[in-house]
């Protein structure tokens, strides 16, 4: 097999950027989630109490963002490796890595699945405890920010042929063609 691209995005966009346009789509997702939610709870009493769940829940939303991308790798029974480090704020940070080459449609999926699981449980929650939903709405968009370098990952795959393999590689995604 051929390598046709490598997408490495702290190289091909730049690390500051991605964190840049994270926080700049975490704001206007805030806007667009938050709004439309205040016009439709406006009778709704607003509760500023359990703080401190939504502080533990921005804790572990990366890990839990990141175990959701191997879901579908495990559910396709693909072997995953699993590295923790734990970071000076006692936050587990997870680097995770396929064994072999998975198909494009597999890593699609993988990189869309904590979006749309993650985005599908907090409007639940926004409907089952509407006074809550500025909490909810917050930590959606602080979501929506995490998943740009997936979106960024997953537009520049889209571009790949259709039939080809991708490996994870040490700093991003080697797409591999047959010859």
């Amino acid at each position: 097999m051929n390598c046709w691209k490598t997408i490495n995005l702290s190289k091909d966009i730049g690390l500051y950027k991605i964190y840049f346009l994270s926080l700049i789509v975490m704001f206007f997702s805030f806007i667009a989630v938050y709004l439309p939610l205040n016009l439709i709870f406006q009778g709704i009493h607003l509760r500023e109490d359990n703080f401190i769940y939504l502080v533990l829940f921005f804790i572990v939303l990366v890990p839990i963002h990141k175990l959701l991308h191997i879901l579908p790798l495990w559910l396709r029974f693909q072997k995953v490796n699993i590295q923790v480090k734990w970071s000076n704020m006692f936050i587990p940070i997870f680097r995770t890595k396929a064994c072999r080459a998975v198909t494009k449609r597999l890593l699609l999926i993988s990189l869309m699945t904590p979006f749309i699981v993650i985005s599908i449980l907090f409007m639940a929650c926004i409907i089952l405890f509407p006074n809550y939903f500025h909490y909810f709405s917050i930590a959606l968009a602080f979501h929506i920010g995490c998943c740009v370098p997936d979106f960024v990952c997953i537009n520049q795959m889209i571009r790949a042929p259709r039939f080809c393999m991708i490996e994870e590689v040490e700093d991003g995604y080697d797409i591999l063609v047959r010859q």
